[in-house]
């Protein structure tokens, strides 16, 4: 009887967690859309109230500060999995120390990088990049005022890290709306200011990210006793987040390496052009990465929190729902773009600006992030394990070896687009590789299951979808119209088949049972 209990009230409690992760994911979803909506708009008003030179010189200055950011998404995704897994094994003390110890190691990563960028910074800023006499001196109080903003957003890792590991997205999603609403007011106002427009706009930004330092400070000291700093002399958990921190900051790295070894690549074997087309693709790149994030924010820390409490077999439902969440959210987009691809691009850049080349670097763009994004589910996994070293080096240098694999396909004639088989192809063979390290870190995991329950129908999902697609690109004439009904056809096909092949009984019942749920949220 008492066993009977307990099992029904973990039953309970995992519902529980899966409508709060359901919830989550639909909540950082709008939040998405919503963002994407305002920034097309505020980079409209940023152009217009800078001006073309302007505006160049800002993205100058921002290039160069923005080159630390891996450091700030590594230590963010650190600091997340040890507030996670302490949270999951239920130890307020490792909670606590984790606080202090993530302080700790965000003021010295802060002024590692204010001395870096004070001095080889500066000197490379006046001395390598081109910015006109006339707006040298404002160039350089930008680049203050932006180092500054990015030193803001570093310190605030810790107590953002805190509402994310307490799976608080409201939180994150009221302070980035606000973020971005401040920002597009700040663009429709840099032509009203009395002051130089590029200083205006960089002590403008410097400002919100201030206001949004102080919001999560403010709300993880209150709502978290952990919060609260203390002298941590304990070096086991300095060499345990470092060392986690060395080996995501080398998968980060080999990350940019493959986008910007590429950008290289295209640019030595076929000109400016290539890298025309390359760029729009990134562009998509970036907003199928930011639609994967959402996801994968909603998942991450109570994947980590289960592994840590043992919950292996939760651990799997949340794996597989991720994995599905992430493709068929995914495939809503993809497919409309993979045939429109034409009439998207004409209406996002000018019929003029849109060449084949474009065209065809955009599809095979869309291909590469959807097997690219499928990792993160296992990384996920092996990132709560904490052993991650091994994992790695292998698959990262994998994904990388698409550079000398391009590099040899240019030098014996073969096109610019290559570069995108060229990526797909290392990518899909390093997810096989994370399969086999997901087995060795989560011996639940089963190969057989993943390709039944999850590859066997998202492949008929997508393949049905793709097929409707094709038969009204074939019988429609170019246009909005069958740009809309390809949109329109592939969110019935992919709702309707992934409730009705892609989910299991249990995880229908689960979606049913938590509508009502969602509706009131």
């Amino acid at each position: 009887m008492r066993i009977n209990r307990m099992s029904s009230n973990s039953n309970l409690n995992n519902i529980s967690k899966s409508k709060r992760i359901a919830s989550n994911t639909i909540l950082l979803f709008v939040r998405m859309l919503l963002i994407t909506l305002i920034n097309l708009y505020t980079v409209r008003w940023v152009l217009k109230g800078l001006g073309a030179e302007d505006y160049g010189i800002f993205n100058t200055v921002a290039s160069i500060v923005t080159t630390s950011t891996c450091i700030s998404s590594v230590l963010a995704i650190a600091i997340q999995r040890f507030y996670s897994y302490a949270i999951g094994e239920g130890n307020f003390s490792k909670l606590c120390m984790t606080y202090s110890v993530s302080i700790n190691i965000v003021v010295a990563f802060t002024v590692i990088i204010l001395l870096v960028f004070e001095t080889l910074g500066l000197w490379f800023l006046n001395s390598k990049m081109v910015i006109p006499a006339n707006r040298l001196t404002a160039a350089n109080e930008l680049f203050q005022l932006s180092l500054a903003a990015f030193i803001f957003s570093i310190l605030q890792i810790p107590f953002m890290g805190a509402v994310f590991a307490h799976e608080n997205m409201g939180v994150y999603t009221i302070v980035s709306m606000g973020d971005c609403v401040l920002k597009m007011i700040i663009a429709y106002l840099i032509s009203k200011a009395a002051m130089d427009h590029l200083v205006f706009y960089g002590a403008a930004l410097l400002g919100v990210a201030i206001i949004d330092f102080a919001m999560y400070v403010a709300f993880a000291r209150k709502k978290y006793n952990e919060c609260r700093y203390h002298i941590v002399r304990q070096r086991t958990l300095y060499k345990q987040m470092l060392s986690f921190s060395g080996w995501t900051f080398y998968s980060a790295f080999t990350g940019m390496s493959m986008i910007q070894g590429s950008a290289i690549l295209l640019n030595m074997f076929f000109g400016p052009l290539a890298n025309t087309a390359y760029g729009i693709a990134n562009q998509i790149y970036n907003a199928f990465n930011t639609l994967c994030s959402s996801v994968v924010l909603a998942f991450r820390p109570a994947m980590t929190k289960a592994y840590s409490g043992k919950e292996y077999t939760f651990l799997d439902t949340l794996f597989n729902a991720s994995n599905k969440a992430l493709i068929y959210l995914l495939s809503l987009v993809a497919v409309p773009i993979l045939f429109e691809a034409q009439t998207i691009l004409s209406l996002w850049l000018g019929r003029e600006n849109t060449t084949d080349e474009i065209i065809t670097f955009a599809r095979l763009s869309v291909i590469y992030t959807i097997a690219l994004s499928m990792q993160n589910p296992i990384t996920t996994i092996i990132q709560a394990t904490g052993r991650i070293k091994n994992y790695t080096i292998c698959v990262e240098t994998l994904t990388l070896a698409s550079l000398p694999v391009s590099w040899f396909l240019f030098k014996q004639g073969f096109s610019a687009y290559w570069i995108f088989i060229s990526m797909t192809t290392c990518t899909i063979l390093a997810h096989v590789l994370r399969l086999v390290f997901l087995k060795r870190a989560f011996p639940i995991f089963k190969y057989s299951a993943y390709i039944k329950s999850f590859f066997l129908p998202a492949a008929v999902t997508i393949g049905i979808n793709i097929l409707v697609a094709y038969k009204i690109y074939s019988y429609l004439s170019a246009g909005l119209l069958r740009l809309m009904l390809i949109a329109v056809c592939s969110f019935i096909i992919t709702a309707i088949l992934s409730i009705a092949i892609g989910l299991s009984k249990k995880e229908r019942k689960i979606i049913l049972q938590h509508i009502p749920y969602l509706t009131k949220k």
